[in-house]
């Protein structure tokens, strides 16, 4: 992964390699950040930079065996390690696994939790990382270098290790064997160990500008226009992969829904709620979840119009005239109990809830919310 593919962030790519040239190589690094951030891309083309032994002033060559090698994410002194689901009677390391991750991460580099478990097809499984995946990374970690340069431990989700496994990487982060870097990639660096995070140098990233995500949509998606895709990236919160999501399943559809659904809400509408219950069963669990985060969107836009700051506003088009009405019904009373209702449905849409049973207790509860007054 060159630096030059990573969306935005151009400070941060300038400091980093910066490090590089200047010597400063922290044997321990931990990439952290949002969804959709670009923290494992990052992670991946500081490794490149790394490796390549033919650098440039703002990027690795990409040419040389290092940089090709990497480009497949097949390079020998590159060991990479991720949540997995055990099946039984197999080995409980990430070796069985490897080919599908490279292909999902040469596929998506913005890759995330839930899209790696659809690659596996474990949908209904939990992934972890245990001591065999620990006692892996010390295994790997003895061998020599093969190229004879550094040696790159790219640990992706380490949030994920159960305590055990955790315990043995603190041993191998406060004892490292020469030459060696530990990249790790966190969306949720709270559920870290304290004394890991103490050891690890931090690379903060933050959420990406809706400008570098427009514009990655229009490289991506060349029929969308400057305007639509500029809506696209101010809905997605600076999360790339919430954006394509967006751009592929089309906006129209989700704002459709949703407003629609809260005026049967708010027109106490029973029939009608019970057959939104129906259609959103039938969207799938990652619409579903797309639903919920969209209407968080549109239910933050209008309590900002609400609270009487419409210049933070961001919305065009027809939800701009959604956001003026709707922005009417909220109070004192039901404006945080309608954000904390489509919180926990997204939740409970992650923990695998009953999609029907879910969104038609939640259609009842908005009716209540939406017709209280102050």
């Amino acid at each position: 992964m060159l630096f030059s593919k990573v969306i935005g962030h151009a400070t941060l790519k300038a400091k980093l390699i910066g490090n590089i040239r200047e010597g400063r190589v922290a044997h321990a690094q931990l990439f952290m950040g949002p969804r959709g951030a670009g923290n494992l891309p990052m992670a991946l083309a500081y490794a490149q930079y790394l490796l390549c032994p033919d650098r440039e002033a703002v990027d690795a060559c990409g040419k040389c065996p290092s940089c090709i090698h990497m480009a497949k994410l097949e390079h020998p002194d590159l060991h990479l390690m991720f949540p997995i689901y055990f099946v039984e009677k197999k080995p409980k390391t990430c070796d069985q696994f490897l080919p599908e991750w490279r292909n999902s991460v040469l596929a998506t580099p913005y890759l995330d939790v839930d899209k790696w478990r659809e690659q596996l097809d474990s949908a209904n499984k939990q992934l972890r990382m245990g001591v065999d995946i620990a006692q892996e990374i010390q295994r790997k970690l003895s061998l020599r270098s093969f190229m004879g340069g550094y040696k790159v431990m790219l640990i992706w989700l380490p949030e994920l290790m159960d305590g055990t496994a955790a315990n043995k990487l603190l041993k191998v982060l406060e004892e490292p064997e020469p030459n060696t870097v530990f990249l790790l990639v966190s969306n949720d660096p709270e559920k870290l160990l304290a004394t890991i995070l103490s050891r690890a140098q931090l690379v903060r990233i933050p959420a990406l500008r809706p400008t570098d995500i427009a514009g990655a949509l229009r490289e991506q998606f060349p029929e969308l226009g400057n305007d639509e895709s500029m809506a696209i990236a101010l809905r997605s919160e600076g999360d790339l992969l919430e954006a394509v999501e967006m751009a592929n399943k089309g906006e129209e559809m989700l704002f459709v829904f949703f407003r629609d659904w809260l005026r049967a809400c708010y027109l106490k509408q029973v029939a009608d709620a019970i057959e939104f219950g129906d259609q959103f069963q039938a969207l799938g669990r990652e619409k579903q979840k797309s639903l919920m985060r969209y209407g968080l969107y549109l239910i933050r836009q209008c309590a900002l119009q609400w609270q009487q700051v419409p210049e933070l506003v961001r919305v065009l088009g027809q939800e701009q005239e959604f956001v003026q009405n709707f922005s009417k019904l909220l109070n004192e009373r039901n404006a945080d109990g309608i954000r904390q209702e489509l919180e926990t449905a997204h939740l409970h849409v992650e923990r695998n809830a009953n999609p029907k049973i879910l969104f038609t207790d939640l259609s009842y509860r908005m009716m209540g919310l939406l017709r209280m007054k102050v």
